[in-house]
């Protein structure tokens, strides 16, 4: 590599500030291209590049200094609301500039860590005595499948092909979407350690690799269906970021970088095509089914003053239906859930479920460690979200069929906030709502 060379390029794409500066960066260089980390050795240009940016920024003690970082995580990070995605994606870009002027690594790309296919740490982050190592992590963390692991806590996933908007990325002002509150909440648990709070996650370099797998997540969803983003929600602005030069690099809004190419990068693949979408199953030759009406159920749930755990029973026409449906009804579901924002909810997972009988469907397992936090004096901090309730939504599909048709009685759908740390002995949270619309539609194969 020139060092020269890159060091310029570096320069060039740290003058895009602000808004509209986007075009500035996406033409500086060539596309930075994040790479799968089990692609990379210890000897990978971009991972010496990623080794030797942590290493001078944890001596630095300015504006470029690794504990900075963390702080602007700790404090300005967005989470549980629809901003959750392009924060992490600017934090991430800015990271990047910082690393290649910092060493001279011009196109430095941060490597992506696919837990679900790569199933392992890579061996750089795990081994004693690399740059990249971290010693405060859960116990066998490093060691862990976690590709295994994550599946056995929860099945639930963002859908790639079939999430709209509000359901992926999350709403506005509070309501997390499906790629956080599943995929990315249930690693930061199991990496655990610094990474199991949102005051010292970033001090992991663990950390920098899960979001990029997650920005990747947001990548492909974007480009399977070149997606329409709210007006009022591409207006929100963002800042507070730091340049490659240790300045401050202006406001930027979330509609400025949807696109991965506005910031000057692209990933070596986009996620894999998602095996739980799919394709619906109809008669024999058919392989277009048509809407021909539909019928919505909205149901609601509010929790009593000291009830944690929630639950809604189906009416008894719509359970009827669930269990004569065939191919030609189609099922869809949208839910979401809150609770009181207050310590109650620490290292808590709110858990999903769908009931009948004595048969249980799991419809989604979200930890909610990394929305809240404790400060030194025991108070509470969320400096995301100043709001009174912590959301998630869930949703499902015809999958539910299997468990409407092989029980009787009362099918229902209840959330309960699990402790996992029952040892600390906290109280139970308190529930707020709990809220549901079933669509069931009529269709017509051809």
């Amino acid at each position: 590599m020139n060092r020269r060379h890159a060091l310029a390029g570096g320069l060039t794409a740290g003058l895009g500030l602000g808004l509209g500066g986007t075009e500035a960066w996406a033409q500086a260089t060539s596309p930075r291209v994040r790479r799968a980390a089990s692609t990379l050795t210890a000897t990978s240009d971009d991972v010496v590049a990623f080794a030797q940016g942590v290493s001078l920024m944890k001596r630095r003690n300015d504006n470029r200094s690794w504990a900075r970082q963390v702080r602007l995580h700790r404090e300005q990070a967005k989470h549980g609301n629809a901003l959750f995605l392009p924060w992490h994606r600017l934090e991430l870009a800015h990271l990047e500039r910082i690393i290649g002027r910092l060493t001279g690594h011009g196109t430095f790309a941060l490597p992506y860590w696919d837990w679900q296919g790569d199933r392992f740490l890579p061996s750089w982050t795990t081994t004693p005595g690399l740059p990249l190592y971290e010693r405060q992590r859960a116990p066998g963390a490093n060691e862990l499948d976690y590709s295994k692991a994550r599946w056995a806590t929860s099945r639930n996933v963002a859908r790639l092909q079939s999430d709209d908007f509000a359901t992926f990325c999350g709403r506005m002002p509070t309501g997390a979407g499906s790629v956080e509150a599943y995929g990315h909440n249930h690693i930061h648990v199991l990496v655990g350690g610094l990474m199991g709070r949102t005051e010292t996650a970033a001090q992991d370099p663990v950390f920098w690799m899960h979001h990029c797998n997650i920005d990747r997540v947001w990548a492909t969803w974007q480009a399977l269906a070149r997606r329409t983003y709210p007006a009022a929600w591409s207006a929100e602005k963002v800042d507070g970021y730091i340049g490659p030069n240790g300045e401050n690099t202006g406001t930027w809004t979330a509609g400025q970088v949807v696109e991965t190419r506005s910031l000057g990068y692209r990933y070596d693949q986009l996620y894999p095509f998602p095996l739980f979408s799919v394709a619906s199953q109809g008669p024999a030759g058919a392989t277009t089914r048509t809407p021909i009406g539909s019928t919505v159920y909205k149901l609601r749930a509010e929790a009593r003053p000291g009830e944690s755990a929630m639950r809604i029973v189906f009416p008894d026409d719509l359970t009827a239906r669930l269990r004569a449906a065939d191919d030609t009804v189609m099922i869809s579901g949208v839910g979401s859930v809150a609770y009181a924002m207050d310590r109650r909810l620490l290292d808590r997972s709110l858990e999903i479920a769908m009931t009948g009988g004595t048969r249980t469907l799991a419809l989604g397992s979200s930890p909610t460690f990394v929305h809240l936090g404790m400060m030194g004096d025991g108070s509470m901090a969320h400096h995301a979200m100043p709001y009174d309730a912590y959301a998630i939504g869930f949703n499902f599909g015809d999958e539910i069929l299997n468990l409407a048709q092989r029980t009787e009685g009362p099918i229902a759908v209840g959330v309960m906030a699990e402790d996992l740390t029952p040892s600390v002995r906290r109280p139970q949270a308190q529930g707020r709502v709990l809220e549901l619309n079933v669509t069931l539609t009529d269709i017509r194969w051809s």
